[in-house]
């Protein structure tokens, strides 16, 4: 399954670069049209994926409607400096859902199962400061600001002095 992303000039050669979801890069539009010729392949056309659209769902249960918007939105695990695909970890509720926290995108934060398990079992955790961007605090008190461009370290603890 590859997810692409394109728009009306890109098959009619006045933008022919479209982009790879999947490696992230850039695919030329007569790559993608030899894709679609492929004997034997099976095209499913699917609508334009909004990922800040945030409709709440009822349950505990993530859609997976959600699960493709949280994905496309992050792209990889959201703990600090992790470059796990986002495709691969749990989601997790940033307020939890038991708490008050709705089950939408803007709720939800891919997470490895590892990274999950600190942030809910340990004193690891985090804040979404707008989807995409999380400020994580680790046990010793630094302070990392993931985002779409990766990690930065914000603040370290000062070493105690004796």
């Amino acid at each position: 399954m590859l997810n692409l992303h394109i728009t009306d000039t890109t098959l009619t050669g006045d933008n022919p670069v479209g982009r790879c979801e999947e490696t992230r890069g850039p695919v030329l539009a007569s790559q993608i049209r030899e894709w679609l010729s492929l004997p034997g392949s099976t095209i499913i056309v699917r609508p334009v994926i909004d990922p800040a659209d945030c409709t709440p769902v009822d349950s505990y249960e993530i859609p997976d409607r959600h699960r493709i918007r949280v994905q496309l939105r992050d792209h990889t695990c959201r703990f600090p400096s992790c470059t796990t695909p986002a495709t691969r970890c749990d989601l997790d509720h940033a307020i939890e859902h038991n708490k008050g926290g709705p089950t939408c995108p803007c709720n939800l934060v891919p997470l490895r199962r590892r990274h999950h398990r600190a942030k809910t079992h340990s004193t690891w955790g985090y804040q979404v400061l707008r989807p995409g961007h999380y400020l994580w605090t680790s046990p010793n008190g630094a302070h990392f600001l993931v985002t779409p461009v990766g990690t930065d370290t914000i603040s370290t603890p000062e070493p105690e002095r004796p």
